[in-house]
């Protein structure tokens, strides 16, 4: 049987395109779904997870909540190369270095590392559920200032 080998045709990178053994960002973290914070119980959880070193909370630009945890692939290897990509998991096979975080940021993400953002957020997003949650559930120092709550509160008018 005769053999040719043929050249492989690759498209050039974009300017600014960062390639996966350049990054491999999303072999460092683990993502899972979780509920929106559209009550005062889901709020509390939210914060519950922003209470712990390495997590963070985000809402992707379609409206999806999830937590993520920091935490690296025990086969992300030397040089960003996996050790298991002949057989890695499906999840793994979906990532595109074209559509990723790195390479196609999503305009409409928020992340929240630790609480206190998250509260400004719910305070201005969700007035209600911040103000069900803030005496019982949120400690003092994690409270927001009064000026700050009453100039959210009245539209950014002066009462």
């Amino acid at each position: 049987m005769l053999r040719v080998n043929l050249p492989v045709v690759q498209e050039a990178p974009k300017a600014g395109h960062v390639s996966c053994l350049q990054c491999a960002k999303c072999c460092t973290y683990v993502a899972v779904g979780i509920n929106a914070p559209t009550t005062p119980k889901l709020a509390t959880e939210i914060l519950w997870h922003l209470y712990h070193h390495g997590v963070s909370v985000c809402r992707d630009e379609a409206g999806e909540w999830y937590v993520q945890f920091e935490a690296r692939c025990k086969n992300l290897g030397e040089g960003n190369l996996c050790a298991v990509y002949l057989n890695r998991p499906h999840i793994c096979r979906a990532y595109d270095d074209q559509t990723c975080e790195v390479n196609a940021p999503q305009a409409g993400l928020i992340q929240f590392k630790e609480p206190q953002p998250f509260l400004e957020y719910l305070s201005r997003k969700k007035p209600k559920i911040y103000r069900a949650i803030e005496k019982k559930y949120v400690p003092p120092e994690h409270r927001l200032a009064a000026p700050a709550l009453k100039k959210r509160r009245t539209g950014g008018k002066r009462a």
